[in-house]
């Protein structure tokens, strides 16, 4: 062991048994061997190479390993780049220090020839590397360049001067319990930078954290899964290190950013004791435990201990976001925002009326109390299933009234059932004052001017705020019913009302329900299948033609089916180049055009010509992966959001682009460097909402293309669907779990939308009704509710 060294060691005995040893796990079969970490000094003990008592700020070491020259079977170049070192090697190429030809260094990855000769490799290198170039971050490094047709396949990224965190606690042992603290909340900050480019980095693990002077460097992100299931991996093989793989990943279940989660969690147990979370030994070993056994946390101090536990949770519903590792990490303070000029801040009031339906009482066109529920109806109550699942979920959801009282926290004046939000800056009320009890003042002060003008103010203050009406704060309203609940369909799921109201359609796993909006029963269910014939697996989008007549579907798998309400009989279909998901369908106001975004930009077909495969009108931006489209009210204009792979300028990725329809050109294009989450038209047409990762939603004029204001959020959760109220009136914009309504005439919030429920998920979808009485939401994991307008 190195405990007994002072000073860097020799590259032999750290790369060759510690670094290299960790990168041979990045591709391990089912029937392979993993590697065994190596064995460091406790948490707590003295470091050799310490200076005194810890590492100078930032906590950990900084020096960049010695670099080993490059071998006979090394390339000297790499396009431009000369190569000068060998960095390390894994199981998908090999990693060189490289020169620009001004003379920058830069780290560039070749791809091995084996992986570079499967066809499928390349096409999702090429995506993998296409999505690696969106995410940007502070503790992140990025993607500069690459070759990806070249007979071995290169990228190119920023050159980060440091040790791996693998390398580090190798070499001296694990982190102080700060240091650690303050890695885990930065790494969490790099996931929340690269899941917020749509990346799943897939590969989070101590050699792929780069430590530095300025905090961590995470790289390696998403890159991993190029290598799934091509001839070279083969079937049954998974890439990744099997001690910090997740339990759905080793399942072969649905991969989403929880994976990631997973992994910090056992980086932090790494940092702080030296060892995996599970264990080491036999891959097989290593991923029973993480299946079946809770971790060994017994050497984390806390409070390293407490977010690792989050963490490492089995069930990817219950970790923690990245954010609220962070929070776990770091908990906030009361700080104020200065508002910047131009900007309406969307800050909840602190005091908060809540309205909650009286047990048992009806809505409008709902069965009475004690009734039957209709066929094909969907429980009142899905909490009693079990939480409904999803991989996105809130780190904002209530507590139970019960949890609040048993920790003596306060509970809104209605009564149990009424509580304030948690996640929103309301405090609890305090307790009445028992007037019994209470000490009374002496007779000189309340005889005093000055005392009695006291004891008024104390009275004021301590009891009218529980028995206040305040018009002006926003009420908390629960939904009314569930619709609908696609339980294990992933997170491809979406809502829509018919343009009547009468019907609401609710996508997910494959099929389409149709329910009646009154009372919710099952009228029809159309499961939608790819141009081969196969079932698809997700239904990201929904939308019904202006008549109500027809159902556009937008699959996973780059096909929308047009379906004939009336008939219940699918009369059209249409599909991309590639088999890419559709994000989003919209029909023109006329109902003669259908628009669908998606990884091939925007299609456009004739939707009213009555052929079976539905006639391609047009392609707009095809080079751009498309999140949004929606027309105008006039249908003139027709608005997308997406992402171009190869801007003019890296920090234009992404925009906001709208369309004349007639000529098919973009007259206006709107720049942005972050991912746009969420669009919407006024029902004037006037102002085009959309809401970003940066807390914001934008007020675009479409008549003149520019930003005129903007609404910035003060809440650490991110922006994303966004819908007006058909008259206009009212903004509703996604924040998590839950839905906040504001009023758009004086940019008040007027009321929030959540499901009183423990591990609630977050939204993905909201819709109004075309009367403007009900909302419609869909969860992340599945799950349709409807809602009652205040």
């Amino acid at each position: 062991m190195a405990g007994n060294r002072r000073g860097p060691p020799p590259r032999e005995t750290v790369k060759d048994a510690a670094w290299v040893a960790d990168q041979r796990g990045v591709t391990v079969g089912m029937s392979q061997p993993g590697y065994v970490p190596p064995s460091v000094p406790p948490a707590g003990e003295e470091r050799p190479g310490w200076p005194g008592p810890g590492w100078p700020d930032p906590g950990w070491p900084t020096a960049p390993p010695p670099h080993r020259p490059l071998g006979p079977v090394d390339p000297s170049e790499a396009g431009p780049y000369r190569l000068e070192a060998l960095l390390g090697a894994g199981g998908m190429g090999r990693v060189y220090l490289g020169r620009t030809p001004a003379g920058s260094a830069v780290a560039v990855k070749v791809v091995h020839r084996e992986y570079a000769g499967d066809r499928a490799f390349r096409t999702r290198f090429e995506h993998e590397v296409a999505a690696a170039r969106r995410v940007q971050g502070l503790y992140t490094v990025p993607v500069v360049d690459a070759d990806l047709r070249a007979d071995e396949p290169w990228l190119a990224t920023a050159y980060v001067p440091g040790p791996s965190l693998q390398d580090a606690v190798a070499e001296y042992g694990p982190l102080p319990v700060d240091a650690a603290v303050g890695l885990i909340a930065r790494v969490a900050e790099a996931l929340q930078s690269i899941h917020a480019a749509d990346v799943i980095h897939r590969d989070l693990k101590p050699s792929n954290i780069i430590l530095t002077a300025e905090g961590p460097k995470v790289i390696d992100f998403g890159i991993a899964r190029a290598a799934d299931v091509t001839s070279v991996t083969g079937t049954g093989m998974l890439t990744g290190t099997p001690a910090y793989m997740a339990p759905e990943y080793i399942r072969g279940q649905t991969v989403t950013e929880a994976v990631d989660v997973f992994a910090l969690g056992v980086v932090a147990c790494f940092a702080v004791a030296g060892r995996p979370a599970f264990g080491a030994g036999s891959h097989h070993s290593v991923t029973y435990r993480i299946l079946e056994q809770a971790p060994d946390l017994d050497a984390c101090p806390e409070p390293v201990r407490t977010v690792a536990a989050r963490c490492l949770e089995k069930d990817p519903r219950r970790r923690p976001t990245p954010a609220e590792v962070v929070r776990l990490c770091h908990p906030p303070a009361t700080t104020g925002n200065a508002d910047g000029p131009g900007h309406t801040v969307l800050s909840p009031p602190r005091s908060r009326t809540v309205i909650s339906p009286a047990p048992g009482s009806p809505e409008p066109g709902s069965p009475e109390p004690g009734s039957p529920e209709p066929a094909g109806q969907a429980p009142a109550n899905p909490a009693a299933a079990g939480p409904a699942p999803g991989l996105h979920d809130a780190v904002t959801a209530p507590e139970s009234p019960a949890t609040r009282q048993e920790r003596g926290e306060g509970v809104a004046p209605g009564g149990p059932g009424d509580t304030a939000p948690v996640g929103s800056d309301a405090q609890p009320h305090p307790p009445s004052p028992d007037l019994l009890t209470t000490p009374v003042p002496s007779l000189p002060v309340l005889l005093g001017g000055v005392g009695v003008l006291a004891l008024v103010v104390m009275l004021v203050v301590v009891f009218l705020p529980e028995h206040s009406d305040d018009s002006d704060t926003p009420s908390v309203i629960e939904p009314v019913a569930t619709v609908a609940d696609f339980r294990q369909s992933g997170s491809d799921v979406a809502v829509a009302f018919s343009p009547d109201g009468k019907t609401i359609a609710a996508g997910g796993g494959g099929k389409v329900e149709l329910r009646d909006a009154a009372d919710r029963t099952l009228r029809a269910t159309f499961s939608q299948r790819d141009k081969s014939g196969k079932p698809v697996l997700g239904i990201p989008s929904l939308a019904f033609s202006p008549d109500g007549k027809l159902l556009a579907v937008g699959t996973d798998r780059g096909v929308v089916g047009l379906w004939d309400v009336a008939e219940r009989r699918q009369v059209g279909l249409g599909h991309a180049d590639h088999a890419r998901t559709i994000d989003s369908v919209a029909f023109s106001p006329d109902g003669k055009l259908l628009a669908a975004g998606g990884g091939d930009g925007i299609r456009l077909w004739d939707a009213d010509s009555g052929k079976e495969r539905m006639e391609e009108v047009a392609v707009l931006d095809d080079a751009a992966s498309i999140d949004h489209v929606t027309f105008s009210p006039d249908g003139r204009t027709l608005a997308s959001a997406g992402y171009n792979s190869f801007p003019p300028v890296p920090s234009e990725s992404y925009s906001v682009r709208l369309w004349d329809v007639a000529g098919r050109t973009a007259r206006d294009t709107l720049h942005n460097s972050k991912k746009i989450w969420g669009m919407a038209f006024s029902p004037d047409g006037k102002t085009l909402a959309t809401t970003d990762e940066e807390y914001t939603v934008t007020l675009v004029n479409v008549a003149g293309g520019r930003e005129e204001d903007a609404l910035v959020d003060e809440a650490d959760t991110q922006l994303r669907t966004v819908a007006f109220s058909p008259d206009g009136r009212t903004l509703a914009v996604v924040m998590g779990a839950e839905v906040r309504l504001w009023d758009m005439a004086d940019r008040e919030q007027r009321a929030v939308l959540i499901r009183d429920q423990q591990n609630v998920d977050n939204v993905k979808d909201v819709v109004f009704r075309p009367d403007g009485k009900f909302l419609a939401t869909m969860t992340y994991g599945g799950t349709a509710r409807l809602w009652k307008m205040p």
